[in-house]
C-alpha cells in the first residue's frame, strides 16, 4: 500500500531492559480502519504508545503522512495529525463536557473550536444533553463518545483507539463499534486495539495478529473472521 497515513518499519520498543516489541511492520492506508488484536501481554498497549510517541522506539521508524516521526513527543505526533484515545483516564472528570470538548479544540481559533464542537455535538447528541454535567458522572459508553469527540476536534488524519469498548456496558458494545465505523464518512485512518476482536472485525478493513511483540498474520477483516485457526486461539472459538 502506498501513500499509508500511518507507517511502522521494523519497530522495536520497550521498558528499560525489557523489550516488548520486536520489528513490526504494520500501516493504515487513507481513510482505512485497522484493528490490531491478540493475547494479553502481546504487545499491543505498547505498540500504540510507540506510535503515539508515549515509549520511545528503541529501532525502526514511523511516518505520518509520509512524514517521519520517529520519537516524537506526544505533542508534536497532535500537531501533525495522529490522536489518542487511551484506554482509561481518558476524560477530565472533574470539568463538563463542554469544557472537555474546548481542550480538545485548545489549538483552534475560538470560531473554529465552536464549530468543531457543534459537529462533535452533532455526531455525538447525547454529548448536547450532557453539556453541563460533569464527565465523572457520566456512563462508560458517554465517556468513550466524550474521549471520541474531544480527539476529533482537531481534524486528526489518524486516530489511534486504545481498547474503546472497555469500561462500556456490553449492550452498549455494539454502538460504540458502530459510531467509530461511522467516522469513516470524515477521512480519519483509524487504528484500534480492541480485545473484543470478533465484534470489532466487523467493522474494519484489515487486521493484524499481534502476538509475542511481532506480528503473527495480517489480512483483510473478513478473512481474518473466518480463518478457523486465528478463531480458535483469538476470537473465542
Amino acid at each position: 500500500m502506498s501513500g499509508a497515513a500511518l507507517k511502522a518499519e521494523g519497530l522495536e520498543a520497550g521498558y528499560g531492559p525489557l523489550q516488548i516489541l520486536f520489528g513490526i511492520d504494520m500501516e493504515v492506508g487513507p481513510g482505512e480502519h485497522v484493528l490490531v488484536f491478540g493475547p494479553n501481554g502481546a504487545g499491543k498497549s505498547t505498540l500504540i504508545k510507540a506510535l503515539f510517541g508515549l515509549v520511545a522506539p528503541t529501532a525502526g521508524r514511523v511516518t505520518l503522512d509520509g512524514q517521519e516521526v520517529t520519537g516524537r513527543a506526544p505533542e508534536g505526533m497532535v500537531a501533525r495529525g495522529m490522536a489518542y484515545v487511551p484506554q482509561v483516564s481518558n476524560v477530565f472528570a472533574s470539568m463538563t463536557v463542554t469544557e472537555n470538548l474546548e481542550i480538545g479544540g485548545a489549538r483552534l481559533s475560538r470560531a473554529r473550536r465552536e464549530a468543531r464542537i457543534a459537529e462533535m455535538i452533532e455526531l455525538f447528541p447525547v454529548l448536547g444533553e450532557r453539556r453541563r454535567q460533569a464527565a465523572g458522572t457520566l456512563s462508560g459508553g458517554e465517556r468513550q463518545m466524550l474521549a471520541l469527540a474531544r480527539a476529533l476536534i482537531p481534524e486528526p488524519s489518524v486516530l489511534l483507539l486504545d481498547e474503546p469498548s472497555a469500561g462500556v456496558a456490553p449492550k452498549l458494545v455494539a454502538q460504540i463499534f458502530e459510531l467509530v465505523s461511522g467516522l469513516r464518512r470524515t477521512g480519519v485512518s483509524v487504528l484500534m486495539i480492541e480485545q473484543n476482536a470478533r465484534q470489532a472485525l466487523a467493522h474494519v478493513d484489515r487486521g493484524y495478529v499481534l502476538e509475542g511483540g511481532q506480528v503473527r498474520l495480517s489480512d483483510t477483516a473478513h478473512a481474518l473472521r473466518e480463518n478457523a485457526e486465528i478463531g480458535q486461539l483469538y476470537l473465542g472459538g
